[in-house]
């Protein structure tokens, strides 16, 4: 019996010696994929909890054909110090119609679309990467601030031509970084129009809530929602940066 198994064993590794035992694994990975260029700025002005993105989106089954409020698959930007990007995904599925550079907060619900391209029918058809050239893009908090209340919101008193804005304050795109942050206040010498990372030190924030008597035009009604003061909020406590 001893005899038999050693034969057996003997076998065993002889055949096993008798040539490598090559183990291929093969990977696939399904759904689309895109390559995206871009100079890009202001990744790193979000405050914790937010990141700019690269994500897929799909529609909502709803008669306006709505675009969905959390994204489908994502993956964060990383910028290599100079400002150019050069970013790839993969495993996108044939539903997303929509590839957004965007904001996520932590539960990859859309804050800010910042670029998006539709896919057409002739990208999803391709069988070799979608390239998406983005060009320049302004993907910090400020730009946000900028984009959607200082211009269209407070540069219609505050701006209204390039001699003159209510108050001495201009808060038109390219002047109003420079006319409030770290600027001290006419009215009080104790405060800044934006005091970064102290909104109660900051006099926009008081005087958007209703909180600072030496001014006597009402501001609380120049933002739609609780939320729209927020954002300002959280742009000053992460430090009111430039971008």
């Amino acid at each position: 019996m001893k005899k038999l198994l050693y034969i057996f064993t003997l076998f065993f590794l002889v055949a096993c010696d008798d040539g490598d035992i090559e183990e291929k694994y093969t990977y696939h990975q399904e759904g689309l994929k895109v390559a995206v260029d871009a100079t890009i700025s202001g990744l790193n002005s979000w405050p914790d909890g937010y990141s700019v993105t690269l994500s897929g989106f799909v529609n909502e089954t709803n008669p306006k054909d709505d675009i969905a409020e959390y994204s489908e698959i994502s993956k964060q930007i990383i910028s290599d110090g100079g400002g150019k990007i050069h970013i790839t995904l993969g495993g996108i599925s044939q539903s997303v119609n929509y590839l957004e550079i965007t904001v996520l907060n932590r539960i990859r619900q859309r804050v800010l679309t910042i670029s998006q391209k539709k896919l057409t029918d002739e990208d999803k058809n391709n069988t070799d990467t979608i390239r998406w050239d983005a060009g320049e893009v302004k993907a910090g908090m400020y730009s946000f601030i900028q984009d959607k209340y200082f211009t269209p919101k407070c540069s219609k008193c505050h701006g209204l031509s390039a001699d003159y804005a209510a108050a001495g304050l201009f808060l038109t795109e390219g002047k109003s970084y420079s006319a409030i942050v770290g600027i001290q206040s006419t009215k009080r010498s104790d405060f800044n129009i934006v005091t970064p990372g102290d909104t109660a030190r900051s006099v926009i924030h008081k005087i958007l809530h209703g909180d600072f008597p030496e001014v006597k035009h009402n501001h609380t009604d120049k933002l739609d929602l609780e939320s729209d003061k927020d954002w300002i909020d959280q742009w000053i406590l992460s430090g009111a940066k430039a971008d």
